[in-house]
């Protein structure tokens, strides 16, 4: 028996959960969960997959939305694992509908999720898709606008990032891979690809799950007139050696699974080239631990160096 409320029902639109993972969120959840109680989608069950907070975010959530399922994890499962519990549950518990991954940094207009849902649900070789995401500080700049990977350079990149929302175009299109920020995933998506790869600690789970579905033969779509408003860097620092060290180790970790020995050699000039500027980058701005974890968190991975406590 699904512990889901039975929420409303629309013939035209399928179910939709969204799934936000929680980790000490407590100063962004009143925006997130705010913006999704206002939506009107007619058949909507909100769960919050809370990964042993130590602020009080499952208790303010109870008290201000109790329309939230609260899945409670009993250690720090991180994004991804965050993320395969609520799928888990969902799975086993006959859900049929579309689920929708989002950053608990986000905050949703009314009216997105409609959008994003049709489009995508309406094209059956569509398994997953992405809204055009913007800076919440700046809502006017994008900061994704579909994702595009190098198959023989290796280089991941954000299309359309801090580019004027206004000069791009609306039409829905496919994309090489959707962030995690706010992931859409169907039902055939789950059947064939399954969860996701915990083996990355953080950063590159949605890139590899991406890969994976087009491996499998399905397709990404993103849907541009979807909006979601995204708080860049709340979790980690946007140039902090952290963060870098953690994008660098993932990064990889997802050229290891995925590339084939024949792309090696062009890859492995276009990475040195890719690490080389952004190295420079940094000891350009006096940031020297940065430019450091650069290369370290790529000898960690090749190492198989334990990741450091939370």
């Amino acid at each position: 028996m699904s512990d889901l409320p039975a929420g409303r029902t629309d013939g035209a639109l399928p179910p939709l959960a969204v799934v936000v993972v929680n980790w000490n969120g407590r100063e962004v959840l009143a925006d997130c969960l705010g913006s999704l109680a206002q939506e009107s989608y007619p058949s909507l069950h909100l769960i919050m997959v809370d990964n042993a907070s130590s602020d009080d975010s499952v208790a303010w959530t109870r008290l201000h939305h109790p329309e939230v399922r609260i899945l409670s994890a009993e250690t720090n499962l991180r994004w991804a694992g965050g993320c395969n519990l609520a799928l888990d549950v969902l799975q086993r518990e006959g859900f049929a509908g579309w689920i929708l991954l989002l950053n608990n940094d986000t905050v949703v207009p009314e009216g997105s999720l409609r959008r994003l849902v049709e489009a995508v649900a309406s094209v059956p070789e569509a398994w997953a898709g992405t809204p055009r995401i913007c800076y919440a500080s700046d809502p006017g700049r994008i900061w994704y606008d579909g994702g595009v990977i190098g198959r023989w350079c290796g280089w991941v990149r954000h299309q359309g990032i801090r580019m004027t929302a206004g000069d791009l175009p609306l039409e829905s299109r496919f994309v090489d891979y959707g962030t995690g920020c706010a992931l859409l995933v169907g039902p055939r998506a789950l059947a064939e690809v399954g969860l996701f790869d915990e083996g990355f600690h953080f950063y590159g789970e949605d890139a590899d799950y991406s890969l994976r579905i087009t491996a499998s033969g399905g397709r990404i779509l993103h849907v541009p007139r979807s909006i979601v408003l995204h708080k860049v860097s709340m979790s980690v620092g946007e140039s902090s050696p952290l963060k870098v060290w953690l994008r660098n180790r993932s990064h990889w970790r997802l050229l290891r699974k995925h590339w084939r020995w024949y792309r090696w050699p062009l890859l492995a000039v276009c990475q040195l080239v890719y690490l080389s500027g952004h190295t420079a980058f940094h000891l350009w701005h006096g940031r020297l631990g940065t430019a450091a974890a650069v290369w370290l968190g790529i000898l960690d991975e090749i190492r198989g160096r334990p990741y450091p406590p939370r």
